[in-house]
Formats: C-alpha cells, sequence, structure tokens
C-alpha cells in the first residue's frame, strides 16, 4: 500500500514557521533518494535531500492507529552539519 500524506492548515502554519516550502516537504516524501526513515509508534520521520539538495526531515503523525500508512504533516526543519554528517556515515554504511 502507498503511504498517503495529507496537509491541513496547522501543517502550512508549521512549515511556513520553519522557512520550508510545501513543495519541498512534499518533494522529500515522494522524490528524494536515499531517505532516512524512522518510525515510532505513531510518529514518522522521513528526512532527504529537497529539491535544492539541503536535507531537510519532515515529521508526520498517523491519522488512525486503525489505518495504516495515512498521515499528516505536522511540521519539518532543516538539518545542521552534525546531523548532516551523520547520516552521510551511515549511508555509506
Amino acid at each position: 500500500m502507498e503511504e498517503n500524506y495529507e496537509f491541513s492548515d496547522d501543517s502550512y502554519t508549521a512549515l511556513g514557521a520553519a522557512g520550508v516550502a510545501w513543495q519541498d516537504a512534499v518533494f522529500v516524501l515522494r522524490q528524494s533518494r536515499p531517505v532516512v526513515r524512522r518510525h515510532i509508534g505513531a510518529v514518522l520521520n522521513v528526512a532527504g535531500r529537497d529539491r535544492q539538495g539541503r536535507w531537510l526531515a519532515v515529521a508526520l503523525i498517523e491519522l488512525d492507529s486503525h489505518r495504516d500508512d495515512q498521515y499528516t504533516v505536522a511540521g519539518a526543519r532543516y538539518l545542521d552539519d552534525a546531523e548532516i554528517a551523520s547520516i552521510e556515515r551511515m549511508l555509506k554504511g
């Protein structure tokens, strides 16, 4: 099943406050490769490169524990240099 990502008014507000274009969040979720995914409980974090090549982490919350793969975007932020270095080491193996 393909994951579905929803954006609410709160999603757009949070992205705007973080200086992240919603198009970049969608790009990370749908097209960026490679990505680093972390799923803990109802929270999914996806980090990947945005349309300009910057590392962006998108935070999502599962809408309903009975409906797998349905998420709402809660926010996003650009990663700092230490986080980027850590991901790059991890991807190199």
